[in-house]
């Protein structure tokens, strides 16, 4: 990708002290990189837990010999997308995203088409990216090194529009990374809050999800672009451009971030025998998730629901919509990882909806 010229910082940007300019005839002993971080404060309890990585991260990326440029907490308001174009204002080769599955989708955003890797230090409760990238969980200086010292993987970037009432009227568009869906998927999330999550970690999905188990099936028309369709009796659809969940599942065996098309499933509907069934499929292993539960893959896909289903995208609820339309742009992003998990390369993607095939495996 071509790297695009970037102004400097302003005054208003919050930097850390860098290193003094060497003496005057002295060798030159430049950075590796500069790098830039972006963090989500509310995945800290208090002052003091940010203080303790904000020390950790500068020592690893001084020891790797990279020069920190800027040190940027996001807000609610801002999620991390100010906080990213002050990045790349800083002249970034990096921006490593201390967070959730959120922030880094939010940072991911504006990083996409300027050619600066985006590293991971995962913080979040399901850190989904960074288990099928292969990025290190619970390891603040081997998150750090893999940023500095791996490999950029060229990502595939989903892309979702929303459309609200199903006739073109209110229509919305979000990135993911990892998985969209509309449904179930949505309703657990939306039932696990942030609280909950603090306190009995993975878990609080698993509450929220007994609960979202209680609402009504739905009917829902999938369809390629300008191709045919099938319908589903189903409580939703998840498709994803990552398979893996947390707690050693896997929800799509063929997802690739780097394949150029997204996988899906379509969920059972309402009936405990059925997601029994279900789950089981999931923890059993590639065959029976096969078996069990319908599968989708393509490059993009149309959802129409006869009911309004919320719609998540990356852990985070976009509201509600009767239609969907999901696709994906190939290798849009460069994400670093660790060198023996790269991704095949595919030419850069676009972001308007193509003419897709559609597969469905039952």
């Amino acid at each position: 990708m071509t790297r695009q010229p970037r102004s400097r910082p302003g005054t208003t940007q919050r930097l850390l002290a860098l290193p003094a300019p060497a003496p005057a005839g002295s060798p030159s002993t430049g950075p590796v990189g500069r790098a830039a971080v972006v963090v989500n404060p509310a995945k800290f309890p208090g002052e003091q837990a940010l203080a303790r990585l904000r020390t950790e991260v500068e020592r690893e990326f001084s020891r790797l010999g990279w020069q920190v440029v800027s040190w940027s907490p996001t807000t609610a308001a801002t999620c991390g997308r100010d906080e990213a174009r002050q990045a790349l204002d800083a002249g970034a080769d990096l921006v490593l995203v201390a967070g959730g599955d959120g922030t880094v989708r939010a940072v991911a955003g504006v990083l996409v088409g300027t050619g600066v890797a985006l590293g991971v230090l995962p913080c979040g409760t399901g850190n989904l990216l960074a288990r099928n990238l292969g990025i290190p969980l619970d390891d603040v200086a081997g998150a750090v090194r893999t940023a500095c010292t791996g490999v950029d993987g060229a990502v595939d970037v989903g892309r979702l529009e929303v459309d609200r009432d199903g006739e073109g009227t209110a229509v919305e568009q979000h990135l993911f990374l990892v998985m969209a869906g509309a449904g179930f998927d949505a309703a657990m999330i939306a039932g696990a809050g942030e609280g909950l999550k603090r306190r009995i970690g993975h878990a609080a999905y698993l509450v929220s999800g007994i609960g979202a188990l209680r609402g009504p099936s739905s009917h829902l028309t999938v369809r390629a672009d300008g191709g045919g369709s099938r319908t589903h009796a189903t409580r939703g659809v998840v498709v994803g451009n990552c398979g893996r969940l947390t707690m050693g599942l896997t929800l799509m065996p063929g997802a690739d971030p780097g394949d150029g098309v997204l996988d899906g499933v379509v969920l059972p509907p309402r009936g405990l025998v059925r997601w029994a069934r279900a789950l089981w499929s999931v923890a059993a292993g590639p065959g029976a998730t096969q078996r069990l539960l319908p599968r989708l893959r393509a490059s993009g896909f149309e959802v129409r629901s006869d009911v309004e289903l919320p719609v998540q995208v990356d852990g985070d609820v976009v509201g509600r919509a009767r239609r969907i339309r999901l696709w994906a742009s190939p290798a849009a992003l460069r994400v670093r990882r660790p060198a023996a998990r790269s991704s095949r390369r595919h030419p850069q993607g676009t972001s308007t909806p193509p003419t897709v095939r559609l597969s469905l495996v039952s």
